[in-house]
């Protein structure tokens, strides 16, 4: 219920202009600190799961990568598309659950990325995301993750829980709506995304009204070895 309600809710967000022009500054930092400076990684093949109206694809192919990715909302896919147009067929449409290998054939992934988008799936779906991001990630490969943390301003509204997930009623005078989310504590991350090996945990977030709180998520990298 929550994945196809998040699914369903994105998509009409799209319609109505959601989504960033430029690349999030983690991703920027991750890629210069870790991917290129660490592992010297400079290019290959990227995919971006949710990857929304293709603000990082467009990043990693300016640093030239050959990139990749999916996302429930077909508007915002369509958007990727007109952005890379020379990559056009690289984007498709997927289920909440899909099946990667049988919607973009054998890929050897350099880099796997998922950006604000899996704490909207219970654990038994992030995992399934992550073995197949494994099967898809070449020998010292990268994966790239961030879930919400107990520590974001949302945490404060939440009504009760329901499996994995925290029942929010967000309320603000900029944001009124009603929200299932997978809050993580910071030891919860490592076994979350095995069998990556863990190479960093950090977090990221910020603060733009008063009256809202921090907004912060961990940020997980991981390595395939």
């Amino acid at each position: 219920m929550n994945q196809k309600f998040s699914a369903t809710e994105y998509e009409k967000k799209y319609q109505q202009g959601y989504g960033v022009a430029y690349p999030e500054s983690h991703i920027i930092r991750v890629y210069k600190q870790i991917i290129e400076w660490e592992l010297g990684i400079r290019g290959g093949t990227m995919f971006d799961f949710g990857c929304g109206s293709g603000s990082h694809v467009k990043y990693f192919a300016y640093q030239g990568f050959v990139p990749y990715g999916c996302d429930t909302s077909e508007t915002a896919v369509s958007q990727t598309k007109a952005l890379l147009p020379q990559f056009a067929d690289h984007f498709k449409t997927s289920h909440v659950m899909p099946d990667l290998k049988a919607m973009f054939g054998p890929l050897e992934l350099n880099v796997f990325m998922t950006n604000q988008v899996l704490y909207y799936l219970g654990d038994a779906d992030i995992h399934r995301i992550v073995d197949q991001a494994y099967a898809m990630t070449a020998k010292g490969g990268v994966f790239v993750a961030s879930m919400m943390t107990h520590g974001c301003w949302y945490a404060r509204d939440v009504i009760g829980t329901e499996g994995d997930f925290s029942r929010l009623q967000i309320t603000s005078p900029r944001q009124t709506e009603f929200m299932l989310v997978n809050l993580k504590e910071r030891d919860e991350m490592e076994p979350l995304f095995r069998p990556f090996r863990k190479l960093h945990l950090g977090s990221y977030g910020w603060q733009i009204r008063d009256e809202e709180g921090p907004h912060e998520h961990w940020l997980y990298v991981g390595i395939k070895d």
